[in-house]
């Protein structure tokens, strides 16, 4: 093995005094675009204490789940479902989107 890169291991692309030839700004990049949705928490002022807004939106969608499931049941429509837990989890998942959209638009 050569001396130039005995210490560095076997690696052919960790040359020494090699630098990076991608500009700055493309390499701090991908760093911004993870950090820059920290700018905002959505949160909400419940009762004195700071509550997830996701949190409150995933209940409302289970419970839009629940009403759903008793209105299919009282009109009989229930037995005709096909994949029964599927179907009320988009339910639920539809519900707290629904519920994120209208609260937090």
């Amino acid at each position: 093995m050569p001396e130039a890169l005995a210490g560095q291991g076997c690696g052919k692309l960790s040359r020494p005094g090699r630098r990076s030839r991608a500009p700055r700004g493309l390499r701090i990049l991908p760093i911004l675009l993870a950090v820059s949705g920290c700018s905002h928490s959505p949160t909400l002022n419940l009762l004195g204490s700071y509550f997830p807004a996701w949190m409150l939106c995933a209940v409302l969608g289970v419970v839009a789940a629940v009403i759903i499931r008793q209105l299919l049941r009282f009109y009989s429509i229930d037995e005709h479902v096909v994949a029964p837990l599927l179907t009320y989890a988009c339910f639920a998942v539809s519900g707290a989107l629904l519920s994120w959209l209208l609260w937090f638009s």
